[in-house]
C-alpha cells in the first residue's frame, strides 16, 4: 500500500503492479455495456497485448536499485485463473479489451498513441495519473535493444508537497524493461529514487501463447 511519508520500493509496481501494488481501490474498469436486444460483437483484443507476452513460464529477470543498493528481482507467471494469468506471489495480470492491467490498476491503456492519458483510482483519495511518453521507439536495457517500445509516466501525489514519478518502458515481444522511479518536490528537478533494469528473459513465441 503507498506509504504517504515516503516513496515507495517501485519493484512493486513493476513486480508487476499486480496484487498490492494493488494498494486497494478500483481500477479504471470500463462500466457494463446496456442490455440490448440485439447481439453485440465482442471487441478485438488490445494491441497492449504485444508490449507484454503472457503465457506460462514466461519470466523476467531485474537488477534493482534502490536507494543506492543493488539487488535482483526475478518474475514468473506460474498459473492461469479466471482469465488472469499469476506469478509465484499471486499477483494477476491479463489484457482486456481496453489494455494490460492488474487487480487494480491499467498499465496501458487504449489508444496506444502518444499524449493518451488514463487515471486509476487506487486508494481513497489517491490516484496514478499516466501518460504514454511515447510509441514505436527504440529502447536498451542490459539484456539487449528493442527496436519498437513504448514508455508510459504515471504520477501519484505523496503528500501535499511531494509526487512520486514512475517511468515505465515496455517492450513489443518482451515486456517491461525498465522502471525508473523519482520524487518531484516541487522544485523543478525530479530526484532519482530507485530503478530497475531488464537483464533476463524467457518468453514463449507468439505462436506458443
Amino acid at each position: 500500500m503507498r506509504q504517504p511519508s515516503g516513496p515507495r520500493w517501485p519493484g512493486r509496481w513493476l513486480l508487476l503492479g499486480w496484487g498490492m501494488l494493488g494498494v486497494l481501490g478500483c481500477a479504471h474498469d470500463a462500466a457494463p455495456a446496456p442490455a440490448t436486444g440485439k447481439a453485440t460483437a465482442p471487441r478485438p483484443p488490445s494491441a497492449a497485448a504485444r508490449y507484454f507476452p503472457l503465457a506460462v513460464g514466461n519470466r523476467w529477470t531485474y537488477e534493482a536499485t534502490y536507494l543506492g543498493e543493488r539487488s535482483t528481482r526475478e518474475v514468473e507467471l506460474v498459473g492461469f485463473r479466471d482469465g488472469s494469468y499469476l506469478d509465484k506471489e499471486g499477483r494477476a495480470l491479463r489484457v482486456d479489451s481496453e489494455g494490460l492491467r492488474d487487480q487494480t490498476r491499467y498499465l496501458l491503456h487504449e489508444p496506444l498513441v502518444v499524449g493518451g492519458t488514463w487515471t486509476s483510482v487506487v486508494a481513497p483519495g489517491s490516484a496514478e495519473h499516466y501518460r504514454v511518453v511515447s510509441v514505436g521507439a527504440p529502447c536498451t536495457a542490459p539484456a539487449g535493444s528493442f527496436p519498437d517500445c513504448i514508455e508510459v509516466e504515471s504520477r501519484n501525489r505523496a503528500d501535499p508537497k511531494r509526487t512520486l514519478v514512475n517511468t515505465v518502458t515496455f517492450a513489443a515481444g518482451v515486456g517491461i524493461v525498465r522502471v525508473r522511479t523519482e520524487l518531484d518536490e516541487g522544485a523543478g528537478a525530479l530526484k532519482p529514487t530507485a530503478e530497475l533494469r531488464l537483464t533476463a528473459y524467457q518468453v514463449a513465441p507468439a505462436a506458443a501463447r
